[in-house]
């Protein structure tokens, strides 16, 4: 079984139409349907909701099941954010260091994102990173 770690930058590609949102869609159907693990740390719930109130969407409960669906929730702990104090570049973002070091926690093969920076991070740290176009 693989473990795939979504983040924020492509669950909001779920619910915003945008030139990636297909390809994200078919590559989570596709891995939930096999059987693989799909997780997300409790700080992209946070993120995704707040985005979601920020774009003035109406329903945000129902956009934000839409955007989790299928995804296991990995709820943060102090071990992982002590973690995050450490891991990554000096210049490594507070939360993209809070996604790398759940990646690390829950074990994670392969990192589904489209932040630059947090890819970098996450492909210096030995794990694969998908990025669906």
């Amino acid at each position: 079984m693989t473990t795939l770690y979504v983040d924020s930058s492509a669950l909001l590609k779920r619910v915003f139409v945008e030139a990636e949102s297909p390809a994200i869609r078919a590559l989570l159907r596709h891995t939930n349907g096999a059987g693989d693990l799909l997780t997300a740390s409790s700080l992209a719930w946070l993120e995704v909701w707040r985005a979601l109130r920020r774009s003035g969407a109406a329903n945000v409960a129902s956009l934000v099941g839409r955007a989790f669906a299928g995804i296991a929730e990995f709820p943060l702990s102090d071990s992982v954010l002590i973690e995050a104090r450490r891991v990554g570049a000096d210049g490594l973002r507070t939360l993209d260091a809070i996604h790398l070091s759940s990646a690390i926690a829950v074990g994670a093969d392969c990192v589904v994102t489209y932040d630059e920076r947090l890819a970098e991070s996450v492909a210096s740290a030995g794990i694969a990173v998908l990025a669906p176009v």
